[in-house]
């Protein structure tokens, strides 16, 4: 077991979750239980799964525990781009935070990896 915190790829996550909360403030109130509160409860659970996989004593469930990680990784993807046709994003904000969601989404990759040669 090993502190989540001192992980690189949980700062990362932690970060693009406090991205998304500031990204999404500005979201139509009608978006309050819709797309806004979608992005933010998927931000969230990517370092939360960091965090849960980190405590696991078995490498096994700690690399599904990350699969599910890169799988919220990838809904988030798919809900920024909703919310940039929706035009609730503007282009210019959506791509960097896109490109910040792969990644993290590479980094869990790498650390799966990493977990499966050690295993």
């Amino acid at each position: 077991m090993q502190d989540f915190r001192n992980l690189k790829v949980w700062q990362r996550a932690h970060q693009l979750a406090l991205w998304t909360y500031r990204l999404t403030s500005n979201f139509p109130r009608e978006e309050t239980f819709g797309l806004r509160h979608s992005m933010r409860k998927t931000a969230v659970e990517i370092p939360a799964m960091i965090a849960e996989g980190a405590s696991k004593g078995d490498d096994v469930e700690t690399i599904r525990t990350l699969s599910a990680a890169v799988a919220f990784g990838s809904k988030l993807e798919y809900y920024a781009l909703m919310a940039v046709d929706l035009d609730f994003i503007p282009k210019e904000e959506h791509d960097p935070y896109a490109a910040e969601i792969v990644e993290v989404k590479k980094m869990l990759q790498g650390f799966k990896r990493s977990l499966a040669k050690a295993g």
